[in-house]
Parts: structure tokens; sequence; C-alpha cells
């Protein structure tokens, strides 16, 4: 409840890291596809991008759901992050490079993230810039509360729990997949 998540060496059993943002509790977390990531997702209605190792950055902020954030996930490719929400929702988000760094006094957005750079890794221009946009919307009659993506390595397929006990199986199809 206090918003913190503790990483844990599983082989020594001590704390290695205390990631602290979130203004309210955390209701689900998971790792991206090759462990360099974690994400968290909490009732204060955000998803935060953390790194994994030293020194445990939080890398971005993703925001969007009007209600708290039970669970996030993502599908086998690896290219899509899912969250569901108290707010009836599942959203798939996609963090897109940005060809140049934003202005300094961008707005912050209301759905997504701000750019950010996620490594200090530079490219031919400087660092690379990224950002969290939602690409898919699917609302549904009760809150969502779990979510799972699938472990077929073409499909972009998640389900979803809700409130209620439906379960739904979603596929994201984008531009091209039809």
């Amino acid at each position: 409840s206090d918003g913190t998540l503790r990483v844990w060496n599983t082989q020594w059993g001590n704390c290695v890291a205390t990631l602290k943002g979130h203004s309210a509790g955390l209701n689900g977390a998971c790792y991206n596809h090759d462990g360099s990531r974690i994400y968290t997702c909490s009732s204060d209605m955000t998803i935060r991008e953390w790194q994994s190792s030293p020194p445990f950055k939080c890398i971005s902020v993703i925001v969007g759901h009007y209600g708290p954030v039970h669970q996030c996930a993502f599908a086998t490719s690896g290219r899509h992050l899912f969250s569901v929400a108290e707010d009836r929702t599942l959203r798939a988000w996609l963090k897109v490079s940005l060809e140049e760094p934003p202005p300094e006094n961008a707005p912050a957005p209301r759905v997504g993230s701000r750019a950010f750079s996620s490594s200090n890794r530079q490219s031919e221009g400087g660092l690379e810039w990224f950002q969290w946009s939602q690409i898919a919307l699917f609302a549904a009659t009760h809150p969502l509360r779990c979510v799972a993506g699938s472990r077929a390595e073409e499909d972009e397929e998640v389900a979803c729990g809700a409130a209620d006990g439906q379960v739904s199986l979603l596929r994201l199809m984008l531009p091209g997949d039809y």
C-alpha cells in the first residue's frame, strides 16, 4: 500500500532494491521478454517502466487509464504491452522511436508517456528517444482484473478477466493484418 516494489535476490533472500515512485499501492508487475525492464501497475492510475538492474531507475510513466491499473503483460512477440484497469478497459501500448528529442517544455500527454531516453546508448545523433503510445482500446461491461499474453509466436493475443467472471480472448489487429 506504500507504492513501492521490492526486488529480491532469490538465491540469498535479500532485498537488492526498493523501487519508489507510485503515489498509491501496487496491484501488479511484470517483466519484459528479455528481463531488462520491470513494469509496475498502481492504484494511482499509472504504469511505470523501470530498469531491472542497478541503478533500477524509473524510465517512463505511462498514463491513460481512468481508474486503478490492476495488471499488465506482454504477448509473446514482446512488441506490445497490455494493461487492464478498474475503468473497464484493456489498453495496448507500443513503444515508438522518436526521430528527435522532444522540446524541453513539451506538455505531458493525457494518454501515453512523455518522451524518454531508455539508456545511455548513443545513436549517430545523440541519445535514442522513445515514447509509449496507446494503439488499441477494448471496453468491457465490468472492471477488468487480469491479463495474460498468448504463447503463439506470431499472434498478438491476450486474455483478460473481468470482475463478473467473464473472460475475453482478444487479438490485436493492426492495419495490414487483415
